[in-house]
């Protein structure tokens, strides 16, 4: 046969089946993984190896084996693999740079700094459509681990399964009452004001819950359990207890004098914020908005 000849029997489709098995080193693992029959796979082989006039592969007892000739050509496919994947990187990622922001966000990190930095990284690479999803903890973890959302900032966790975690900054929660409300309120048996808790499932609720349980303190009936930072700051506005809110959330009403800060024996209360993805690799403006925000850190401030 011709070398023109030669050349019109081998396609693509042709040179991936020869790769396949390469890499399986069996006709019938070959088939299950390109999903078609084994004899389909033998017919291939059979017609590439008649075409090129070499054998590609010997047989044995327990599968079969690339000959000189077929190493080469499998390489050769896999050469082209690779470039076929460049070809739909390039034209896919042009596409995700102009695509919205889609981004998930733990409620304190929502309300008290994602704000901040839409905006700044809006005013860097022009106005970028953005969806914000935002929900407690548990529900950006599995938003991320769903590939419902391809990036997320969550609080509190240090490994999630499934999920490459990645620490952004840190948080610290403070203890705080409305202004005008008791002059010295503290966590003391007898002198304790009701604790205005997050819901179970919240980043929040779990830090606040484990290191109040050091100082003896458990969550009681008489606490409120309310499913926001925006409910809680509220009903702490409201006298309606004490509340642990980040210095994200409440920079404006401490410095306003809204709200103030108290001292609670033995206690201090740090947590991570942390990036939340399927994996370590991102693409698109989800990676544009995280290296903007990596770079943009330092320069910010909660006052």
């Amino acid at each position: 046969m011709t070398s023109d000849a030669a050349r019109d029997a081998v396609d693509s489709r042709h040179l991936a089946v020869v790769r396949v098995v390469a890499d399986a080193g069996s006709f019938t693992k070959a088939a299950r993984a390109l999903h078609i029959s084994q004899p389909a796979v033998t017919a291939t082989i059979q017609r590439l190896e008649g075409a090129l006039g070499v054998a590609l592969f010997e047989r044995h007892a327990r599968g079969v084996v690339p000959t000189d000739a077929g190493r080469k050509l499998a390489a050769h496919a896999r050469r082209m693999d690779a470039l076929l994947d460049e070809a739909v990187a390039d034209v896919t990622e042009r596409r995700e740079q102009l695509a919205p922001l889609v981004i998930g966000a733990s409620t304190t990190i929502a309300s008290g700094l994602m704000p901040r930095l839409i905006s700044q990284f809006r005013e860097s690479e022009g106005a970028v459509s953005v969806r914000l999803v935002v929900g407690n903890t548990t529900r950006i973890l599995s938003d991320v681990r769903e590939r419902r959302i391809p990036l997320g900032l969550a609080e509190g966790p240090s490994r999630a399964p499934g999920l490459h975690l990645k620490r952004f900054l840190d948080d610290t929660l403070l203890p705080v009452v409305a202004a005008n409300g008791p002059e010295r309120p503290r966590l003391e048996s007898g002198l304790d004001l009701p604790v205005l808790w997050r819901e179970v499932g919240s980043g929040t609720r779990t830090v606040v819950e484990r290191a109040l349980k050091k100082v003896g303190r458990r969550p009681e009936q008489r606490d409120l359990e309310l499913g926001s930072t925006a409910a809680i700051r509220k009903a702490a506005l409201l006298r309606l207890g004490i509340a642990f809110l980040s210095r994200w959330s409440i920079d404006e009403d401490l410095s306003h004098g809204r709200l103030r800060a108290v001292a609670v024996d033995g206690l201090a209360i740090r947590r991570r914020f942390s990036w939340v993805m399927p994996s370590a690799q991102l693409s698109g403006t989800a990676a544009r908005f995280h290296d903007y925000a990596l770079g943009a850190v330092d320069g910010l401030t909660t006052s």
